[in-house]
Formats: C-alpha cells, structure tokens, sequence
C-alpha cells in the first residue's frame, strides 16, 4: 500500500484492508488508549463517548474501568462499526457497548449527556475543528472531561503517510485550540514509547494527552 492509501486507510477504513488496518491500529494505539483509559479516572454510572474509536478493541476496558459505565462509539467508517458490533456481539460488556456511524461535526446525543469524550488520534481530520469541539462541548456535562491524544508534530512530520491529509498539531497548537474553542485545560500528560507506526517502521512515539474541561462561561 503507497502512503497515500495507508492515509486514505488510516483516516477511514475502508474495503478489503479495512478488517487489517483497524487490528494494525489497535495494536499499535494499545499503550496510548489504556494511559488514556487510566488517566480518564472513570467513575460508577459514567457515560462516555469514543470519537473515531475505529474497531472499538477497548471498548471492554472503558466499561470494566468503573461499574455501570456505558460507552457509546462514533466512528465514519462503515467497515470499523461492523467490526466493533462483532467483537462484542456475544459478550458480557457488549450490553453497554454501542456502536455507531457519524462524525463528531454532528453528534447524534443530547446537550450535557456525556461524563467523557475519548479521541485518540482523530484530531488531525477535524477539519476545521472549531464544529468539532463546539459540538463535544455541547455533549459533555458541566463537570465532564475530554480526553484528546495525538502525536507530536515533529514526530508525525517523520512518518511518511501523514503528507497525505493529516493535520499535525504541537502541544501548544493544540492546546490554543482548546481554548479557543470554549475548554480550559485541566490536566497534560505525555506518553512516550519505541513502537511501530501505522507503515510499519519502529519509531520513538510522542503522544500528547490533554485533558479538558468546558469552560465556565461557554455552557
């Protein structure tokens, strides 16, 4: 696959690689969503919400992480939902595992009915992401947290598909987004480990997590 299917893939699963690139994307994203899973700290009867959680493979880990927690993830690959809903279609999690098709531009959920937004590694196709965040903005609760992680600039830079419709972010970028986009920060951790990247080489990783909440005066 050249790079510019891998990003055409990576952004969006899709036809006979799909089933592949989304256990790649697992695989390698495995570290990253279970710091995220950790730091997300949730709680008995929480709701959270997954943008872009491709085939879903934490799923059961978000709702083992507290009793009672429901998750609900939103990816617009077609073929992604189908894997998901079939990981999970005879499984004791699976109950509070639902899976849908849509973008974050639109969230199909009420105002203020979600406790936490995951997104790992869905902001570089939030194009422009200012309806992005006014919409996760306007799902979380007043007290509820968005957990976004992304690769550091320099480091997405060096790999060789990101050329092909990825908008890279730094931590600072990233960050001024946030505010300007009604959140204040709440917390920043970085994760940092020697894996294989989406085309398949061993690279150091840079990961940011921030964790934000909504703004007071933007509610």
């Amino acid at each position: 696959m050249d790079n510019e299917a891998l990003a055409s893939q990576l952004k969006q699963p899709h036809g006979a690689e799909a089933v592949a690139v989304g256990e790649q994307m697992s695989s390698n994203n495995a570290a990253t969503n279970r710091r995220c899973i950790e730091i997300m700290a949730l709680e008995s009867g929480h709701r959270v919400l997954e943008i872009g959680p491709g085939n879903a493979a934490f799923a059961g880990e978000i709702v083992a992480a507290a009793p009672r927690v429901r998750y609900v993830g939103l990816d617009w690959s077609e073929a992604m939902v189908g894997q998901g809903q079939a990981r999970y279609r005879d499984s004791v999690e699976g109950a509070c595992i639902a899976l849908l098709r849509g973008s974050s531009e639109a969230l199909p959920f009420a105002a203020a009915s979600v406790d936490r937004v995951l997104a790992v590694h869905t902001l570089y196709f939030w194009q422009p992401p200012a309806r992005h965040l006014q919409e996760i903005r306007r799902v979380l609760r007043p007290d509820g947290l968005l957990c976004l992680a992304f690769g550091d600039k320099a480091f997405m830079e060096g790999l060789p598909f990101t050329a092909h419709g990825f908008h890279l972010y730094d931590r600072v970028g990233a960050e001024s987004l946030l505010r300007d986009g009604g959140f204040t920060l709440h917390a920043y951790h970085e994760h940092r480990e020697t894996g294989t990247s989406n085309s398949g080489e061993t690279v150091d990783k840079r990961i940011h997590i921030l964790l934000a909440a909504v703004a007071p005066h933007h509610h």
